[in-house]
């Protein structure tokens, strides 16, 4: 752990501030009894949360208190990184376990904690009705003191080229926002809304944005160890130990019949309108509809003559029109579809690696892999010949978990992507 500034190898990271704030006010530093952290971040979650393991010889849980109604000041940082990298806010500790006696006056457990807004959300049961531009509405619900989130936190609402009208029965802030968002259509046509919080606040936005990024960072999974100068000896390449991927893991490479159980490569929709006694039917096909949608990289994950039948799914779905007066039809009929395909697109190839850490990783994050092909190598082998043209290329992270100790800062993340390098029409 650095104390000086100054990062001195990759994976370096400064605990700053490890502090309990409890129910009448009192804050209690719990750096120094800190064993590891552990934050999590998911691009399918609506908060951060995590885990604190703690060496405690003072007997904090009487002396507290702890009864769940704690804060966590929380603020940690890679050296050298500015601070909009660190991570660094208050979260709400909701639970205490795995408590372990080591002696007669030491214990070890965990201090479970979620971001704040979370126990907004738990203690509210919104009935209001809301109408407009459906980006909007995510602003409002998120900052809203009386009926959303309560946040203060920076929020980033990509702009929705739709507008709705809705009465929340009772439900809470977040059953709310997911709604809203799987109506949510973007200026392009994307239907493929997401609502997540990471680092940097919380995030209404669609799968596409997040395709059209630069990519943030490069990881590679290679025999690397370190630079060789002249005249033998070795250095430090901070960046090049960066990129490295220290463990990999495939769960997922293609699952051709859950893609067509769910609808990702084609389907039907049957759609009635009780008002109006219209019935409405429509096919979906993704090849089709492809070159009309952002990926991540440039290829379709199957072929043009993939088999593929709209009846795989069939879904039922009614239409609400004149729900509201003069409102017009208030479903996401025309949308659905394709929000279905889209995020199972976007979940057909699935990674998990462990890398040196740093603060400024997060959820949303477009990042390059470079994987080799796992099979003997010419000598003459070039760089485009000897990459695995499958599981390479473009992802997102979808998933990311922060461990930090004293020694060093690891991330495990889950990485997805939509589309491949490969021409699968052209390969051999």
């Amino acid at each position: 752990m650095s104390d000086s500034g100054l990062i001195r190898f990759a994976g370096d990271v400064s605990i700053e501030n490890v502090s309990v704030v409890t129910s009448k006010g009192m804050i209690q530093n719990v750096t120094n009894q800190t064993l590891a952290i552990d934050i999590y971040e998911d691009l399918f979650s609506p908060f951060m949360t995590g885990t604190i393991t703690v060496k405690d010889s003072l007997d904090f849980v009487n002396l507290f208190p702890f009864v769940g109604e704690e804060y966590l000041n929380l603020k940690v940082y890679t050296p050298s990184f500015e601070e909009k990298n660190y991570i660094s806010q208050q979260f709400y500790i909701f639970k205490v376990s795995d408590r372990i006696v080591l002696g007669d006056r030491t214990v070890v457990y965990n201090l479970h904690f979620i971001s704040k807004e979370a126990i907004a959300d738990v203690n509210k049961s919104v009935s209001k009705g809301y109408k407009g531009l459906i980006s909007d509405i995510a602003k409002q619900i998120i900052t809203d003191k009386e009926y959303g989130l309560e946040s203060p936190k920076t929020v980033n609402a990509e702009v929705t080229a739709n507008t709705t009208r809705f009465v929340s029965n009772f439900w809470s802030p977040i059953k709310n926002l997911n709604f809203i968002t799987e109506n949510a259509v973007s200026p392009s046509g994307a239907a493929n809304y997401l609502f997540f919080e990471n680092r940097s606040g919380f995030n209404f936005v669609s799968m596409d944005s997040l395709y059209a990024q630069d990519p943030y960072v490069e990881f590679v999974y290679d025999n690397y160890s370190r630079d060789i100068q002249a005249d033998g000896r070795s250095i430090f390449n901070l960046n090049e130990d960066y990129k490295r991927i220290t463990e990999l893991n495939v769960p997922v490479v293609q699952d051709y019949m859950e893609r067509i159980r769910t609808g990702s490569y084609a389907s039907k929709i049957i759609s009635y309108d009780t008002l109006t006694k219209k019935y409405y039917s429509k096919n979906y096909d993704m090849i089709a509809d492809f070159s009309n949608n952002k990926h991540l990289n440039v290829n379709a994950t199957t072929t043009k003559t993939g088999i593929r039948n709209p009846n795989a799914l069939v879904i039922n779905y009614p239409k609400y029109n004149n729900v509201f007066n003069d409102y017009g039809d208030v479903s996401n009929v025309k949308t659905l579809q394709k929000r279905i395909s889209q995020l199972n697109q976007a979940d057909t190839t699935k990674i998990e690696v462990t890398v040196l850490g740093r603060t400024d990783y997060t959820v949303g994050l477009k990042v390059y892999v470079k994987l080799n092909k796992v099979e003997p190598i010419e000598k003459e082998a070039v760089d485009s010949d000897i990459t695995d043209k499958i599981l390479s290329g473009y992802y997102i992270i979808s998933a990311i978990n922060h461990h930090i100790n004293r020694d060093k800062h690891e991330c495990t993340m889950e990485l997805i992507k939509d589309s491949f390098m490969m021409n699968l029409d052209e390969a051999k």
